[in-house]
């Protein structure tokens, strides 16, 4: 009986071997199961953070009109491919799977009023990135499973409807007789709605292009909110300055001093008479300011319709008719007759943009922390004439209705260049210099400016005032071609092009990519 009892005592223990060899094994299993899950997660997590990297990087490429090879091998560059920026020695079998990076046009986004053009030298305004890698497991040999193949998908959009960069912004515009002829090229005319558009009418419809690209406010708002007497909603995001050239003698009369006379709307008297000799910067008159920095542009950020009739900046470049206005008259005017000594001179509007800019008293704390922007159209030619000549620049005194062409101002154009480089060599309450834009609009390559006898022409002139080459455009005519943005010609292209330098890249829900 004992015997008996003995040998069922040894079975059980048997048994409770075998039952607490296999929990082990199954402990084991679980264990490496868990640690390789976590592996993988990591793996997956890291390998999907490179794919946006290489997607954003790329989409940058795009957003400065590079062309689709370039952009490719950007994302490249910013995957974990081998010898990437982004490679990890944890993750070194990483490929790029076949097909990819792609660059596509996407025509419609849930959610988003404008979408970026294709219309750039990669004929796309997106990129997808597609990578792959196979994860070691960790006792493979023991599960069965010495691999796990993982993807990571991206698409990001270029720049135009990612975050906004705030911004304080000065759009200096050229209102001299030359910009009363007829706009050269084609486009303004097939994309305006105007028939026959001067080159005044290409201008304002290119600054409304901008200023739908702008953020008035902030994006999770749905509606910007009053609009207090200076122009701007509570919390700004972007607001925009508007100077032009030649400067009047009339200060505002809606109290801001410096600011020159309400010519955005639309004045029944001629502007001839308020017309002010050119001066010495910042000496006035002349003001050259004719909006205040505004926000009220836009009722919200997604909202695709400008604030007509209640935002003057936008009264300014509208074609609208205004309260007193007609439909040959509205918003900024041409200065039909200039006396000799009241003609193009630009260099003193640029000078006035950086002190406003810089002064405090315009662009309070926190606002003077944001980045600045100057953004210039004209055709490059300075042809004012003056009798005092003061360190190369027309000086204040007398009215140079008498001068003769041998008394044009000395070296106006260089000038000009001269004060965009200080302008942008000055530094924000944060450390950020100016971004000034140079837009050649019917400027010339054979041309030279008159008062450089010859050194500048207006295309060069323009050229050098940007303050890197990225931020020079050109409608391209008679051969002045901005290097940096060949294909960028019409201004709504290159004004859509600065809006979209105050927003960044975005990545999007990868569904959104259908092949």
């Amino acid at each position: 009986m004992n015997s008996r009892f003995r040998q069922a005592r040894h079975g059980q223990q048997g048994q409770v071997s075998v039952i607490v060899l296999l929990l082990m094994l199954a402990f084991i299993g679980l264990t490496l199961f868990v640690i390789n899950i976590g592996f993988v997660l990591r793996a997956s997590r890291e390998l999907r953070a490179s794919a946006d990297a290489a997607a954003s990087a790329a989409a940058m490429d795009l957003s400065n009109n590079l062309d689709a090879p370039t952009a490719k091998a950007t994302a490249i560059a910013y995957s974990m491919t081998p010898g990437s920026k982004n490679a990890d020695s944890h993750l070194s079998n990483v490929s790029m799977i076949a097909g990819f990076p792609k660059v596509v046009c996407l025509t419609t986004i849930p959610g988003l009023v404008m979408v970026p053009s294709c219309s750039n030298v990669a004929l796309g305004n997106a990129i997808v990135v597609e990578e792959q890698a196979s994860v070691p497991t960790i006792g493979g040999s023991f599960l069965g499973v010495s691999t796990i193949n993982i993807t990571a998908k991206s698409l990001a959009l270029m720049k135009g409807q990612g975050t906004p960069i705030p911004g304080n912004l000065v759009v200096i515009i050229d209102t001299t007789p030359s910009m009363a002829s007829s706009d050269p090229s084609s486009t303004c005319r097939s994309r305006s709605g105007i028939s026959h558009p001067t080159k005044l009418d290409c201008a304002k419809w290119g600054v409304r292009t901008l200023l739908t690209q702008l953020a008035p406010c902030s994006p999770s708002l749905t509606d910007c909110g009053a609009v207090d007497a200076t122009g701007n909603v509570a919390n700004p995001v972007s607001e925009v300055a508007l100077m032009t050239f030649p400067g009047l003698t009339s200060p505002a009369t809606n109290g801001i001093s410096n600011y020159a006379v309400d010519e955005y709307n639309c004045q029944a008297v001629s502007l001839s008479p308020y017309i002010a000799p050119y001066a010495t910067p910042s000496t006035f008159p002349p003001y050259f300011t004719i909006v205040s920095f505004s926000s009220d542009y836009r009722s919200s950020y997604t909202s695709p319709s400008l604030n007509s009739g209640t935002s003057k900046l936008v009264n300014a470049v509208d074609w609208h008719s205004q309260s007193g206005c007609s439909t040959g008259k509205y918003g900024l005017q041409i200065i039909p007759t200039i006396p000799p000594g009241r003609r193009t001179y630009y260099a003193g509007a640029l000078a006035e943009a950086q002190a406003d800019l810089s002064n405090p008293s315009i662009i309070p704390p926190p606002r003077n922390s944001l980045q600045s922007a100057i953004i210039l159209l004209s055709d490059g030619d300075a042809t004012a004439q003056c009798t005092n000549v003061k360190n190369g620049l027309c000086g204040s005194g007398s009215d140079f209705t008498t001068a003769t062409p041998s008394t044009y101002g000395q070296n106006e154009c260089q000038a000009a260049i001269t004060a965009a480089k200080t302008a942008a060599g000055i530094k924000n309450a944060a450390g950020l210099k100016t971004w000034v834009y140079s837009i050649a609009f019917g400027a010339t390559k054979s041309g030279s400016c008159a008062s450089d006898h010859g050194a500048l022409s207006g295309c060069s002139t323009m050229q050098q005032i940007a303050s890197d080459p990225t931020k020079f455009f050109s409608d391209a005519v008679s051969g002045c071609v901005s290097p940096a943005n060949p294909s960028i010609t019409s201004l709504d292209q290159i004004f859509s092009a600065i809006g979209y330098d105050f927003s960044s890249t975005r990545v999007l829900p990868f569904n959104l990519y259908t092949p």
